[in-house]
């Protein structure tokens, strides 16, 4: 039989008009120095940087997900990064809305949840980011976050966790590549992270260790969970509670996703926000800071009016040439294959760099499941970056067990579904070039010569979300951060993960998160 508060908990996750907290008269409470809300690659490297610097201080770090076991092969084992996402304790199962520049299909937009966040489902593929990208957040307000002043971050990161390439290079497979890439007038290079910008074929970087292990901020930098640090799993955050009359962030309240217990947690220097691009809107729209709009619709009580609070959502895009081949293909201990190839688009501006980063894999990667008929085989995936369609995170209730309504609005800004068909034709072209006669047997995918079609009924998220949360000096209406990453108009809180992002750049967003991350935590010891 179950108890009261069993049912008001079971209650509170159906309703969508309702705060769970508003259904408890009582709760807990407790205080911390700082409190950082998501142990994802930004939250885990903030509460480690935070610990070390200011070795006084007690810091709470509060994740929605479970803790990973060290035997979770699943996780850890690089080679099955594609089946994590098929573990639905470590997932969000977020959806997006119906796409209509998809062919009207609902994408799923994976979103990992577990101590490591994202970096436990991704395919740990390293890259900064292309320096135009950078200098571009310089350039619209945001002093100190040009590439040259962020490239010492990087450096010190790349110096904290071990960055590797696959250990065995005479791949013969990634040989004939190279050579059909330079014969296509894409040159390589030893180290793309050099500069992104420039069209190249390079060896790939990937965040796995000397072992062979998936690495995550938190492996790295949480391994040993500092004395001052206390960490809470399976706890939904309900709101972060800010005065009214001061718009100071003071408490946090979480539910125990397991007991319904809920507790407000006080914090009497600062909050951070480092849920991700879907998270910290999402929680900051609940706390009543976001667009005015969007929040009376809700009946949130509004403390401060920020009109770019879920707005901007930026992603990538990839699409999927498929090879049959002539022989067995080489093993792929890495999940991933070792190379990747960065190309522009045919009508892309060249002042703004790559935009299209291609990543391959063997057809017998584990978690693909082909047929037989389709063995052996290769697969190119360009992924499409810097498009100009923007997107939104809104609310779908008061309630923080309702999803929030995602919608990328992919392919609606005009010159992007051109783009991902020179990406298509990039990757057709060297997939199946003179060079790769050793292995190119024919094409299994696209099918269709309507390569537009294909596109829109095959294109899926390449979950480097970013954007929602946008960083931007005061006089940009749409910014929700300002250059130092706290909310404009509320003290003690700041967000600090993807969301922050006003443009995305070149590549991957894993590592700028976590530069991101660096870079928030020495702006938080600089004032303690």
């Amino acid at each position: 039989m179950a108890t009261e508060r069993e049912k008001l908990h079971f209650e509170a996750k159906q309703d969508p008009s309702a705060l769970p907290f508003s259904v408890y008269a009582e709760t807990s409470s407790t205080g911390y120095d700082f409190i950082i809300i998501g142990a994802g690659s930004a939250g885990c490297i903030v509460a480690a940087e935070l610990a070390a610097g200011a070795p006084a201080s007690s810091i709470l770090l509060i994740e929605s997900g479970p803790p990973v076991a060290s035997t979770n092969q699943t996780v850890w084992d690089p080679r099955n990064w594609v089946l994590v996402s098929q573990e639905s304790d470590l997932e969000w199962g977020y959806q997006s809305t119906p796409q209509a520049g998809l062919d009207n299909r609902v994408i799923p937009m994976g979103r990992a949840k577990g101590i490591g966040g994202c970096a436990i489902h991704n395919a740990m593929v390293y890259v900064r980011g292309g320096r135009i990208g950078f200098d571009r957040w310089a350039e619209e307000g945001n002093i100190g976050w040009d590439y040259d002043s962020v490239l010492p971050l990087f450096e010190e990161l790349e110096s904290r966790i071990e960055i590797n390439t696959i250990p065995d290079m005479k791949d013969p497979f990634i040989a004939d590549l190279i050579v059909s890439c330079n014969n296509l007038e894409l040159p390589f290079v030893s180290n793309y992270n050099v500069n992104c910008d420039e069209p190249c074929v390079s060896f790939m970087q990937f965040a796995i260790d000397s072992q062979t292990r998936r690495e995550t901020t938190a492996s790295t930098f949480l391994g040993t969970v500092p004395s001052n640090v206390t960490i809470l799993t399976n706890q939904t955050v309900q709101s972060v509670c800010i005065d009214p009359t001061t718009k100071t962030a003071t408490s946090v309240i979480a539910m125990d996703n397991d007991s319904g217990e809920m507790t407000t947690y006080s914090a009497d220097r600062e909050i951070v926000l480092s849920a991700g691009a879907i998270g910290s809107p999402h929680i900051l729209m609940l706390s009543g800071v976001g667009p005015f709009g969007e929040l009376s619709t809700h009946g949130i009580d509004i403390i401060q009016d920020l009109p770019g609070v879920g707005q901007n959502l930026q992603d990538d895009l990839y699409v999927t040439s498929f090879f049959k081949s002539k022989q067995p293909m080489p093993d792929q201990p890495f999940g991933l294959m070792g190379a990747v190839i960065f190309g522009q688009a045919k009508g892309s501006d060249p002042a703004l760099g790559t935009d299209i980063e291609c990543s391959l894999a063997s057809g017998q990667m584990r978690g693909l499941n082909l047929p037989q008929d389709d063995l052996p085989s290769y697969l190119i995936y360009p992924n499409i970056q810097l498009l100009e369609s923007r997107g939104t995170v809104t609310l779908t209730g008061r309630n923080p067990y309702w999803s929030p309504s995602i919608n990328p609005n992919y392919l609606s800004a005009p010159g992007d579904l051109g783009k991902c068909v020179d990406a298509l034709e990039l990757a057709l072209e060297i997939g199946r070039s003179q060079w790769m006669s050793n292995w190119y047997e024919n094409t299994l995918m696209p099918t269709t010569t309507n390569l537009e079609d294909y596109v829109r009924k095959t294109a899926g998220t390449c979950y480097h979300y970013a954007g929602t949360c946008k960083m931007g000096p005061s006089s940009d209406e749409t910014a929700v951060v300002a250059p130092d990453l706290k909310v404009h108009g509320i003290e003690n809180l700041r967000v600090i993960d993807a969301s922050i992002i006003p443009t995305t750049v070149s590549g991957n967003t894993a590592g700028a998160t976590m530069m991101i991350a660096l870079k928030g935590s020495r702006m938080i010891l600089a004032e303690c």
